[in-house]
């Protein structure tokens, strides 16, 4: 049987879509738990979505809310749309440089200076290589 013309609606004016940070102890089981649910329980009507980031962003999940006790009393009853997935990306970003290498002139050679001022830490290396070394052993001592 085709579907009523009046069974068709915008989804965003028949639920609602959360987000929250899970407690540093919460497990992706703890979510199936009604009892997980009781601060919120109120504010929670069925077929809303909570998305779940853990509190390290180790994982991620999305529920379905299925079912709210009556006035919240109780929490909340819901399942999983999306399944715990593990968050595993280990890339690293990459930060702007704080130091370049610069020509200072026939006198003062090639220079290792600080962006943000502009100040010269270092000059007088013979080639920009050497420069770009210093800095490099200049940023592994600091880190």
């Amino acid at each position: 049987m085709p579907v009523h013309v009046n069974g068709l609606a915008l989804a965003e004016s028949k639920r609602t879509l959360y987000r929250i940070v899970a407690g540093i102890d919460d497990t992706p089981e703890s979510l199936l738990d009604p009892k997980y649910w009781v601060h919120v329980a109120r504010q929670l009507r069925p077929d809303d979505r909570v998305e779940v980031i853990a509190f390290d962003r180790s994982w991620f999940a999305e529920v379905l809310v299925v079912e709210v006790g009556a006035g919240g009393f109780g929490g909340a009853r819901v399942a999983f749309v999306i399944e715990p997935t593990a968050l595993s990306n280990t890339a690293n970003i990459d930060q702007p440089a704080e130091n370049e290498v610069r020509w200072g002139g026939p006198k003062l050679k090639w220079q290792a200076v600080r962006i943000r001022d502009k100040k010269v830490l270092q000059d007088g290396f013979e080639t920009k290589d050497e420069a770009a070394d210093w800095i490099a052993e200049r940023s592994k001592l600091a880190a």
